[in-house]
């Protein structure tokens, strides 16, 4: 088994770690930047095993030395022993080129990366293209693909290979908006897409909520493509954010082989009023359903960070069922938000699934049998499941009562 990583300190190197399967380390290999001493900074985005050794993915400080601004790519090859065989760099002193992921293909790999003009403290008029390129088994460009001029089309820029010899990237689609005569703010939406085997774009997608305000942490950060050429389903994270509280998700989507968006969830556990939720990676499980694997980061309270795992049905449901009542025949069915709710009987965690006819926001309140409120919470997503900690209250018949905009649902269930 292997991790990699960059330590931080006055120097930051390069980090593989090799471990057996009782967690035992058998070796650690670091590796500085290239031009070391004179240049120091190493930051690892990726790494793949691969079967003469290890690839590991560096972002660097320009290897040339002309600019202390500018950010480039470094591939670096390692033997099985963590040993050097070789590094290589990509990128140019005009922009900034941010590494995303390396894909081990026939004949080399295929790296994913960012190149943007953001360096020297540039903060307006911005310029970001995903750039994807192959280099063959001892670092040479083979080809490249640069998203279209004028789009912003970067934030982050990840890859997974698809069973067409193409790639399915996950980025953003951004906009600029004005704060001031010298400054601009870039938002982005997520955004995936399909390049054929050809390199050409075959279609594109937003995995995007329905908020009008959009921010600068939208991403999507794993990928898996389905099987019997049923898709793709997508993860990551969306948010907005307002001075008395922040709308901070995390999501789930599929994509159907010809770019069409099937379903797309929304997960938030519920527990303050700033939390933010990241799924990292995801998994499709033996019965067809989907497990993701993240964090739940408190921005106030401790602990500022916790593990968050999820499992979900084929429909993306933790709430079974979910995908029949977000099936809406008719707007007078659309009227009333609707609730589901599971487990029912519950004993600590109690998911809501809510969906409504539009995205004003939802005021949520549990009562007892008695009228006695016990928790009062927000939801703004016209679809979302919260993830309510219900542990505390005394067993009993409670009910959650939900309002918006004047509509109002209610649905009942019992504490164990």
């Amino acid at each position: 088994m292997a991790v990699s990583g960059y330590s931080v300190g006055e120097n930051r190197r390069s980090m593989l770690i090799i471990f057996n399967s009782n967690g035992d380390t058998l070796f650690t290999s670091q590796h500085y930047h290239p031009n070391y001493p004179e240049l120091t900074i190493v930051v690892n985005r990726d790494f793949k095993e691969v079967e003469d050794g290890y690839l590991l993915l560096n972002q660097i400080v320009n290897p040339d030395g002309t600019s202390d601004q500018d950010m480039d790519i470094e591939v670096l090859k390692l033997d099985e022993l963590g040993n050097f065989q070789w590094s290589q760099s990509y990128g140019i002193t005009t922009r900034n080129d941010w590494p995303g992921s390396i894909i081990p293909v026939d004949g080399g790999y295929i790296i994913s990366s960012s190149r943007n003009n953001s360096l020297g403290g540039n903060r307006k008029n911005f310029e970001y293209r995903n750039h994807l390129f192959q280099v063959n088994n001892t670092g040479e460009v083979l080809w490249e693909y640069f998203s279209p001029v004028g789009e912003l089309r970067g934030n982050k820029c990840w890859a997974i290979p698809t069973s067409d010899g193409g790639l399915l990237v996950l980025t953003g689609k951004g906009i600029e908006v004005y704060v001031n005569p010298d400054t601009g703010q870039l938002r982005w939406h997520n955004y995936a897409y399909k390049l054929n085997a050809s390199h050409q774009e075959e279609w594109g997608v937003f995995v995007r909520d329905s908020l009008e305000a959009i921010t600068s942490v939208n991403q999507l950060s794993a990928a898996l493509e389905l099987e019997d050429n049923e898709g793709f389903v997508v993860a990551g994270n969306l948010a907005e954010f307002h001075p008395e509280r922040s709308w901070h998700v995390g999501v789930l989507a599929k994509i159907s082989p010809s770019g069409e968006l099937a379903w797309q969830r929304h997960y938030q556990h519920l527990e303050g009023a700033w939390f933010r939720h990241y799924i990292y990676d995801l998994a499709q499980a033996p019965d067809g359903g989907f497990v993701m694997v993240g964090e739940v980061r408190d921005t106030i309270n401790a602990p500022r960070q916790q593990g968050w795992l999820l499992k979900v049905d084929e429909y993306g449901c933790l709430v079974p069922g979910c995908q029949l009542v977000s099936q809406v025949e008719s707007p007078a069915q659309a009227a009333a938000p609707r609730l589901l709710l599971y487990p029912n009987p519950v004993r600590e965690q109690l998911q809501v699934y809510y969906q409504s006819a539009g995205p004003a926001e939802a005021e949520f309140r549990i009562v007892d049998a008695q009228g006695r409120a016990w928790r009062h919470f927000h939801a703004r997503l016209p679809e979302v499941t919260l993830i309510v900690d219900v542990a505390e209250l005394p067993a009993g018949l409670y009910f959650l009562q939900c309002v918006q905009e004047g509509r109002a649902a209610q649905a009942q269930f019992v504490k164990q």
